[in-house]
């Protein structure tokens, strides 16, 4: 195995030999293989995944059960193609496809969030934000999907679920989560969930859960982690206007008290408080027409956040930011049949976008605050979207579809985008099938790229960071072929992708002594940066009995930078091999094993450090009866420390489930 994961070439060849096998006429064989998994993300409309030319993976709740995953962060953990981390113990980072976090869009029922903009922290904080407690299922798309979502899909879209109320019910569950090294360190996961079934005309689920992270403690005794509470209360309804015409509403609320200590140069502890709250409100009207379906829904969000810090040997203030986005989002679509042969889907999205805050200085609406002895100034910023796509989803004969489709976007920020995109599935038999994607992706830059003004102490150094009001999007070009089947009890893709992107937004930072201040950093953002990321990914697995199944993914990625320079944060080489068990009785066992590995993962290119390791995790799900279920596992089994990566050794977690 260690020679085929070393050798592209190899492993390219294996593949196609498979594949190769796989797509050969079966007549006499029962397929195994379970291929009716339906994906909305892709093409906004109800289509089977090996229909859909997208590469796409769908993450169920069994699987969510089976691994014990809490956060989206876990649940990404066995995604071909995507690399979960956690650089500094604050939040997440993930690649798709070599695409940085920020690049990749997440969405909740299809709808985005409002959360942090910046460079560094879009999307992060949310990996552990999302509770998979009341999930259904997750579906990722891999790959620029500009052209049905606009901005920020460049790396692709996390579209998670939620879960819809079937009969009246209420669920209590507890995870607690400890390190092996320090079992008195960990965090606890209570879940509280009440589901109405139907009631009358409307139908209700009612949710609440809590985080309880503990500090984590270094030899020096520092706390580097983000540490404290975080609480989320949901609420989903659904009102039958009629067989086919439904009213949807939706509250979700997100609380955070949280800490974390850092050490500065001189030796000083400086203890961080953060205090964040969110708030979002959603109303929507969906049902189906004569010749299609259609949704026009309309949602709004409020994200405040409050970061002090203090001396740990005083208490006294060193510093404070604060900062409050509200958004705005009408958004709808209609999807219309068009003789037997063609869903006609065309759609619009209105957006706007405020933000005020001490980290941006745009000198728009100034403002003072004040906390303690300290004063700061601030302002305000906006950005108003507006959006138009359509997409034909053309069955041209038995064998071939064909799905194009084209998106504009306008700002009062930057010029009109237009992203086009032509997918196309060509089944060359019954059991298997060869697509192709071509498109254009783009992603504006944010409020915050165009308009930081923030000034914080890190690390012992002064950092100054300036936005660029002149900024121009990012864009991109990609190109995927894809081969995929079926045989028996086996199952496989092997595709090969190129993204192209050009204008990347990065930091230009020069570093310099300031008598009085000591070391500064000054760094501005500039679209100077591009990016040429090419791409195998291999995906097979087989049932190798009625209860055990085997699959492995694998992705080798050349992902380099404007002189050549290979991008961090990417491995090489990287993939899993998972052993899955299920009993299949109704009150039965599943369970699954599996290795992480990464293989010359870039960790810094200024100091040349490069990473090759695994990771060995298990997990066992069991079901007593239907009111009572129990979960245990270990990730990272080895005990496997690296403080580069933060890989803090391993860790037990456990959960229990009760249903009324």
């Amino acid at each position: 195995m260690k020679n085929v994961f070393t050798s592209p070439r190899k492993l390219t060849l294996l593949s196609l030999s498979i594949l190769t096998a796989l797509a050969m006429p079966v007549y006499a064989e029962e397929q195994a293989v379970d291929t009716r998994n339906v994906t909305i993300t892709a093409t906004r409309t109800e289509q089977e995944i090996k229909e859909t030319p997208s590469a796409v993976e769908v993450i169920t709740r069994e699987d969510l059960d089976k691994i014990g995953a809490h956060n989206l962060a876990d649940a990404l953990q066995m995604a071909t193609s995507i690399n979960v981390s956690a650089p500094a113990m604050a939040g997440s980072n993930i690649t798709v496809r070599g695409m940085s976090t920020r690049h990749s869009l997440i969405l909740i029922n299809g709808k985005r969030l409002v959360s942090e903009g910046s460079y560094s922290t879009a999307n992060s904080y949310e990996l552990e934000r999302i509770n998979m407690e009341n999930v259904e299922r997750i579906e990722i798309v891999r790959g620029p999907v500009s052209s049905m979502y606009g901005s920020d899909a460049l790396g692709g879209v996390i579209n998670i679920i939620t879960r819809k109320p079937e009969k009246e019910e209420f669920t209590f569950s507890l995870s607690p989560q400890r390190y092996s090294d320090k079992f008195s360190v960990g965090n606890e996961n209570y879940f509280l969930r009440y589901d109405s079934g139907k009631n009358s005309k409307w139908s209700w689920i009612v949710s609440a859960d809590r985080t309880e992270t503990d500090a984590y403690t270094n030899d020096d005794g520092t706390a580097e982690n983000q540490f404290g509470q975080r609480d989320n209360f949901n609420l989903e309804g659904t009102y039958d206007l009629s067989d086919d015409t439904f009213l949807d509403v939706s509250i979700n609320l997100l609380r955070e008290d949280l800490k974390g200590r850092t050490t500065e140069t001189s030796g000083a502890l400086r203890n961080d408080t953060y205090d964040n709250t969110r708030d979002q409100f959603s109303l929507g009207l969906r049902g189906k027409a004569k010749n299609g379906d259609y949704q026009i829904r309309t949602y709004y969000g409020e994200h405040e956040k409050i970061n002090k810090s203090f001396l740990d040997s005083t208490g006294q203030l060193t510093d404070f930011d604060v900062s409050k986005r509200k958004t705005w989002t009408l958004e709808g679509h209609l999807s219309t049949q068009i003789a037997d042969n063609h869903l006609l889907t065309t759609g619009g999205e209105i957006r706007k976008e405020e933000y005020r805050g001490t980290r941006i200085g745009t000198g728009n609406n100034i403002f003072d605050i004040t906390y303690g002895n300290i004063t700061k100034q601030g302002s305000e910023a906006d950005m108003d979207y507006s959006a138009i796509y359509v997409q034909d989803e053309w069955l041209v004969n038995d064998r071939l579809l064909v799905i194009p489709s084209v998106r504009y976007d306008d700002s009062n920020r930057f010029s009109g985008n237009v992203s086009p995109k032509l997918g196309m599935t060509y089944k060359m038999n019954d059991n298997s099938r060869l697509k192709l994607n071509v498109g254009k992706g783009f992603k504006a830059p944010t409020l915050d790229d165009m308009y930081m003004e923030m000034t914080k102490r890190m690390a012992g150094m002064t950092v100054h960071v300036t936005g660029n009001p002149d900024l121009k999007p990012e864009k991109s070009t990609s190109y995927e072929l894809a081969i995929e089947g079926e045989r028996g009890n086996t199952f496989g893709k092997l595709s090969y992708f190129v993204n192209d992107v050009k204008d990347l937004i990065s930091t230009n930072t020069k570093v310099s002594f300031v008598p009085g201040v000591g070391m500064r950093a000054d760094s501005k953002y500039l679209n100077e940066d591009k990016a040429d990321i090419d791409g195998v990914e291999f995906e097979i697995g087989r049932k190798l009995t009625d209860k055990l199944t085997l699959k492995l993914n694998y992705t080798y990625l050349d992902a380099t930078g404007t002189t050549g320079q290979r991008l961090e944060g990417r491995a090489k080489q990287q993939g899993t091999v998972q052993l899955h068990y299920d009993d299949n009785r109704e009150n039965g066992i599943s369970a699954v094993l599996w290795n992480e590995w990464k293989k010359d993962y870039l960790y810094s290119s200024n100091d040349d450090i490069h990473k090759t390791y695994a990771l060995w995790n298990v997990s066992v799900n069991k079901k007593w009866n239907e009111n009572f279920s129990s979960q245990l596992g270990v990730k990272n089994i080895f005990n496997k420390k690296d403080a580069e990566l933060n890989l803090m050794g391993s860790m037990v977690h456990a959960g229990m489930t009760f249903t009324l």
